[in-house]
């Protein structure tokens, strides 16, 4: 799961050095059907049935994974463009883990397990640290607000993935279904918004890292994680993303990393440590209930 996040990570690295043109809602779609593909691909080779999420019994989770990801994509695309990008990540980084264990309280009927909450809320101050210290942040309400609605989308559409899982799908095919479909939904904002820059030597390389790598590669692993770990768990442990990036920004790009930002870096890594220390005792989340109906 950390080596997904770290691929999630390097997303902005690779952003910057996209060439002209290349606007998130094209990039957004471009990785959502490639990232699928490659899903598709690696599932088919290790056995996975890729019907299996269409079928019948499991379609309404399917549906609802993909609305997930759309809504997840969209939203925090959106939250982008109207509070930067440091309001808006770490807004949506730290409403999903938020959302996903509160959701999964409420279905248990039990209160998430300290473990988990002390590490979740640690990291969480951590992301927000390093997200928005020494930066100006602009409190656009409907920017906050579209930031939560790609964190709830994004606990969705993890714990709907968990659901199939659980069931017995093969977790590489249920996420070829989950960013298939969501590229497929958005495919009309890719007409909308010219994908060309993807046709240079550069573009082609950038699309292909960001769906092949950070879809395709992370998801992988994502869905092999949420085979074995409560869906709130696995998002939590998405928050080693942002010091990914920071490290990346500060050694690629860079970008200056106050010491303030180091604190945040420290504490994500300390929320980690507690986090992952939990999901080994029974002081976590309750595992198997992080799911939706179906």
């Amino acid at each position: 799961m950390l080596t997904a996040a770290a691929l999630f990570g390097t997303t902005g690295t690779v952003l910057v050095n996209a060439p002209a043109g290349a606007e998130p809602w094209s990039v957004g779609c471009l990785r959502l059907l490639i990232g699928g593909s490659t899903l598709a691909v690696v599932a088919r080779a290790m056995g996975g049935d890729l019907r299996a999420p269409w079928r019948r019994g499991a379609l309404r989770a399917t549906a609802l994974a993909v609305v997930g990801v759309v809504v997840f994509q969209a939203g925090y695309f959106l939250a982008v463009d109207r509070t930067g990008v440091a309001v808006g990540t770490v807004v949506t980084i730290g409403s999903g883990p938020a959302i996903a264990g509160s959701a999964a309280a409420l279905r248990s009927r039990r209160r998430p397990g300290s473990g988990w909450l002390v590490g979740t809320t640690v990291g969480v101050a951590g992301v927000a640290l390093l997200g928005l210290t020494g930066r100006s942040v602009d409190t656009d309400l409907t920017g906050v607000a579209l930031a939560v609605a790609a964190g709830a989308g994004w606990a969705v559409f993890s714990s709907a993935d968990k659901t199939l899982i659980d069931r017995g799908l093969h977790s590489t095919a249920v996420m070829a279904a989950t960013f298939l479909g969501g590229g497929v939904a958005m495919t009309p904002m890719l007409l909308a918004n010219s994908p060309r820059w993807a046709g240079s030597a550069g573009g082609t390389a950038v699309a292909l890292y960001l769906g092949v790598a950070t879809v395709g590669a992370a998801y992988h692993l994502y869905g092999w994680a949420l085979r074995h770990l409560a869906a709130p768990v696995v998002i939590t442990l998405t928050l080693l993303e942002p010091i990914t990036a920071a490290v990346l920004g500060a050694l690629v790009v860079h970008e200056r990393v106050g010491a303030t930002g180091w604190v945040g870096v420290a504490l994500v890594v300390a929320g980690l440590l507690v986090t992952g220390r939990s999901t080994r005792t029974a002081d976590t989340v309750t595992a198997a209930t992080a799911t939706v109906p179906t």
